[in-house]
């Protein structure tokens, strides 16, 4: 799934309820398409500034520990911040991995993966990795480096199995209150772009 060498900050969003086949409607991404709005959301929410898209940004939407569907800010076209478009990217990811394609549209790539071999890649590339968590360390008093990887939770939290591959890296706590995943990644956004300069 290579293509991402000037992401400098990874979301991987782990989903438990979302469809890992084309067939859902995306007039109804909430109810029949398995809270997919949530992964919608949080994808709008890495990459979208006021007037163009993060290019230094990846994102891995993990859908059912089964199929990983990737977008690469630095390629990616098509999106827009609505959940119904990105949800359409998520469709067409899906249909292109029945057909055995490995991209669907530019910047967006699908594979048979599970939770482990995106951890595994983000580590091969150099990433550290952290788990956001309520009762993690505050982002603000953390040491973080320049190229991070952050893994969190849709609208469920992580299974026994997820909580076992996450257990060696470091927690990190975003504030007093449980947030919703979309509302964390422009959080995490907020506080790296005060630290290092955007390119």
């Amino acid at each position: 799934m290579g293509m991402g060498e000037e992401t400098r900050r990874a979301f991987v969003i782990v989903g438990h309820t979302q469809p890992t086949t084309p067939d859902f409607t995306l007039n109804d991404l909430p109810g029949s398409a398995g809270r997919l709005d949530v992964l919608a959301r949080c994808v709008t929410a890495a990459f979208c500034l006021s007037h163009g898209l993060r290019k230094d940004v990846e994102v891995f939407l993990v859908l059912r520990d089964e199929v990983v569907v990737r977008f690469v800010g630095a390629r990616l076209k098509r999106l827009n911040p609505d959940e119904r478009s990105t949800g359409a990217l998520i469709k067409h990811a899906l249909q292109a991995l029945q057909e055995g394609r490995a991209q669907s549209t530019p910047g967006v790539a699908v594979a048979r993966w599970g939770l482990g071999e995106v951890l595994q890649e983000l580590r091969s590339r150099g990433f550290s990795l952290y788990v956001l968590d309520e009762g993690g360390e505050d982002i603000r008093e953390a040491d973080l480096a320049a190229r991070n990887a952050f893994v969190l939770s849709d609208h469920r939290n992580f299974t026994p199995e997820e909580e076992t591959l996450l257990q060696e890296y470091p927690k990190l706590s975003l504030g007093p209150r449980v947030l919703h995943a979309d509302h964390c990644i422009p959080i995490v956004h907020n506080e790296l772009d005060r630290r290092f300069s955007p390119e």
